[in-house]
């Protein structure tokens, strides 16, 4: 788990707290601090250090989370590793139901789920982001989209590290990661169930726009074509599916993601 001095000490809390809460304990939590931080986040992961396995990275400047991902990566001691970010909350069973899934299923090297996404609180539930499960369907569903919700996902560390683990793509260091996973013969999966809940307010969907987003997302389906992860026609469908979400107004940009991907 990567944070920094933006992120919301409540939300942190909340996200450490089901970490607590889970069936199958970690056996220790890498938490990176990308550059200062505030009094609030301080307390924060002070509490939790007290009662939780965390070892924390700290970064002097901010550096983004692709780069901090990939040092907590290397941090891990454990060959299985999960995902989360700062401001969402697993479901207990989380950890137990994909480590449980891994243990079953040798050849899969990332496992995720669905999300429940919230604007107020956790019961209040606005829309489910739901993926394929099965290998071969996801394999097809990520050349058009990312095939794995992010901060769900549990992997096995030697895999992603033998595709160079995580990189500087901004806003995309996931959906490349998988690219390159999927194109070296690995596979993923998903479980058809919810087991994390996010955040999902007008913030996020106003981060998802923009002609930076669209330039770095152009830059990721770029290197997939390199590396022939996608066909040309394949990159041009892509180019202009994706660069029409992103001039669209922040309104209709959520009204698409919420009801038309979801």
């Amino acid at each position: 788990m990567s944070f920094y001095k933006k992120d919301n000490p409540i939300f942190l809390n909340e996200a450490l707290e089901s970490l607590k809460n889970q069936t199958l304990q970690a056996s220790e939590i890498i938490l990176i601090q990308d550059g200062e931080i505030t009094v609030e986040l301080e307390r924060v992961v002070n509490k939790w250090e007290n009662t939780l396995p965390i070892k924390r990275i700290v970064n002097k400047e901010n550096l983004g989370l692709g780069y901090s991902l990939k040092l907590g990566l290397e941090a891990c001691s454990e060959e299985i590793v999960a995902r989360m970010d700062a401001d969402d909350i697993s479901h207990p069973k989380r950890f137990e139901l994909q480590f449980q899934y891994l243990y079953n299923n040798p050849q899969i090297s990332v496992v995720g789920s669905w999300i429940a996404e919230f604007s107020a609180e956790v019961d209040n539930i606005n829309t489910y982001r739901t993926l394929p499960s099965e290998p071969e369907a996801l394999f097809k569903f990520a050349k058009k989209r990312c095939p794995l919700n992010h901060p769900t996902v549990m992997y096995r560390k030697d895999d992603i590290l033998f595709v160079g683990s995580y990189d500087n793509f901004r806003f995309q260091q996931d959906y490349h990661l998988w690219g390159r996973l999927l194109n070296s013969g690995f596979k993923i999966a998903n479980i058809p169930t919810v087991l994390l809940f996010m955040r999902a307010d007008n913030e996020l969907f106003g981060r998802r726009g923009g002609m930076e987003y669209f330039k770095n997302e152009i830059e990721v389906q770029k290197d997939f074509l390199r590396i022939g992860f996608i066909s040309e026609i394949e990159f041009f469908r892509n180019y202009f599916v994706r660069g029409s979400v992103r001039i669209l107004p922040n309104f209709l940009r959520r009204y698409f993601y919420q009801h038309v991907l979801r």
